[in-house]
């Protein structure tokens, strides 16, 4: 088995890709920087967010046992109420947590639907913010809403073609101690009227750790689990 991460360079995607290369996977990080070595890993330095370089990306057309395409590269973006945000931001927050995501999904699938024998899992790194509107937070909210329901189309493409080798997932990994919760403790109050709720669950140690999530991505990905639907959070599994 084969799995490709975006953003593979720090948080969620660094602790997945570790866990994954402990077990034996082969790992391909997508991210402008390289943190991990390794014999089993190698290092594609793209940004996610560069349309261009996304296009002239190919997955390998000759490889035959199980891939995984894990869109896990994603950003907050400002932390602004909308009226207030600079256009290039809001661009390329959708670049990076919309564009890319379906961008990679379209060369992913394309490239493998025709292949019936190894399996195949697209898994979409959601937020619960796809969920609710959090004040402040309208591109973030409405970019994972967009993840949530693009998951959900092409699962139903690809089972109304027969396509019963492929496991598609968005999923959204509960509240984790990143660099992500870091910007989110140091942005303005006056512009993110709930701040201190997420201070406090810094401060009372409620946090989940990127490594606790990797552990059961890593049992997603592994196929520990019965009949998953393609959207859920990681909070509901065991």
């Amino acid at each position: 088995m084969i799995t490709y991460i975006t953003g593979a360079s720090s948080g969620i995607g660094k602790a997945l890709a570790e866990l994954l290369l402990a077990q034996k996977h082969e790992v391909v990080g997508m991210s402008r920087r390289q943190t991990i070595k390794h014999p089993n890993y190698r290092h594609i330095t793209i940004d996610l967010s560069d349309i261009k370089a996304l296009k002239a990306f190919n997955f390998p057309a000759n490889y035959k046992d199980d891939i995984v395409l894990i869109n896990n590269a994603g950003t907050i973006g400002p932390i602004t109420p909308i009226g207030q945000q600079i256009p290039e931001e809001i661009i390329q927050l959708n670049n990076l947590n919309v564009i890319a995501p379906q961008l990679l999904s379209n060369k992913f699938i394309h490239q493998y639907q025709g292949h019936h024998k190894p399996n195949y899992q697209l898994i979409n790194i959601s937020s619960g913010a796809g969920k609710r509107p959090i004040d402040a937070w309208a591109t973030y909210c409405a970019s994972k809403a967009a993840l949530d329901l693009f998951s959900e189309t092409v699962a139903v493409e690809l089972a109304a073609r027969n396509h019963t080798n492929w496991h598609i997932y968005s999923i959204a990994p509960g509240v984790v101690d990143t660099e992500m919760q870091s910007a989110i403790r140091q942005s303005n109050p006056k512009d993110f009227l709930s701040r201190q709720n997420f201070i406090d669950l810094k401060i009372n140690n409620e946090l989940t750790s990127s490594t606790e999530v990797a552990m059961k991505l890593s049992k997603v990905i592994n196929q520990q689990y019965d009949e998953l639907p393609t959207v859920f959070s990681l909070r509901d599994l065991v």
